[in-house]
């Protein structure tokens, strides 16, 4: 009976990348959705209106708190990746490592993650393009670090300091994907790959944002004209509004033009003075009632 089972075979390195892949495919939807938040937050943000505050939903509580990410902890992930995958590089064969072995074996017997971290000695002499690749993220990793630790005093593209620290732990895990213990370190290089590409999506997101923003402000005038009717007077003034007193008889007394529209969102109207400036904390919020009544025209006509 033995003869007609068959034995069971070892897990493939395939499927246990293809399983690492899936399980970080929710971060690209992720990327996708937040760079449209970013977007957002830019435009809208620049006319000092939060995005939280269109009502649009839950989402975006939920990816507000993508906002959180900050470098040190990227360099903390980097670093753990690459402590972790320094025990399937073979390092135990050379003779540095084996002249420092019994006084770190000493000073880290105590600690409880040291078996994590302790070179592994089931792995063989590693060959001259393993070499090569594990050499070339280290050097990756470490410049990467360097330039994040150095962002703050002189001027370094953000770009590149992503790009190193999310290639450099890639290249240096990639070897020994497919050991049993090269497998965590290099699903977490995923994870830090995934998240430097979202922090520069969301950046790339901002700065068109911004952009967008700065466009908009440039051809306020051609944008969608309001008028205001009211019957009480509103505080509504800035550079271009003007305010004007409606005949007796009319429903409306009060009539507000040189508004330009920014967005509207269930019924509610923000509304810029056709002569806004970055320097202006200007920007009205109009929900139309029984007491007003808010017109939207072309932007260069005027009501009759």
């Amino acid at each position: 009976m033995n003869g007609d089972l068959n034995p069971i075979s070892p897990p493939s390195p395939a499927r246990g990348i293809a399983g690492l892949v899936v399980a970080n495919a929710s971060l690209l939807v992720a990327v996708l959705v937040y760079m449209g938040w970013a977007y957002d937050d830019a435009l809208y943000g620049y006319f000092h209106v939060r995005p939280l505050d269109l009502n649009v939903g839950i989402v975006e509580y939920m990816l507000l708190s993508l906002t959180l990410f900050r470098p040190g902890v990227i360099v903390i992930a980097v670093g753990v990746v690459a402590v972790t995958a320094g025990r399937t590089w073979g390092l135990e064969r050379t003779r540095f490592a084996r002249s420092v072995a019994g006084w770190s074996q000493a000073r880290t017997s105590s600690l409880p993650g040291q078996r994590f971290l302790a070179p592994s000695g089931e792995v063989e002499r590693a060959p001259a393009g393993r070499l090569l690749l594990i050499g070339a993220g280290i050097a990756a990793t470490v410049i990467g670090i360097i330039l994040a630790n150095a962002a703050g005093h002189i001027l370094i593209s953000t770009y590149a300091v992503l790009a190193l620290l999310a290639g450099g732990p890639l290249l240096l895990t990639w070897p020994t994907r497919a050991d049993r213990h090269g497998r965590f370190p290099y699903s977490l290089a995923i994870i830090v790959a995934a998240v430097c590409a979202l922090w520069a999506a969301s950046l790339y997101a901002h700065s068109l944002g911004t952009q967008a923003a700065q466009k908009l402000v440039s051809n306020l005038p051609s944008r969608t004209a309001v008028a205001v009717y009211s019957i009480q007077r509103l505080a509504l003034s800035g550079p271009g509004v003007t305010e004007q007193q409606l005949p007796p008889g009319n429903r409306y007394h009060y009539l507000y033009q040189g508004l330009r529209l920014l967005i509207t969102r269930s019924g509610t109207y923000y509304l810029l003075p056709v002569g806004w400036r970055p320097q202006l904390d200007l920007t009205y919020v109009l929900n139309e009632s029984d007491e007003t009544r808010i017109a939207l025209l072309s932007g260069v006509a005027r009501p009759s």
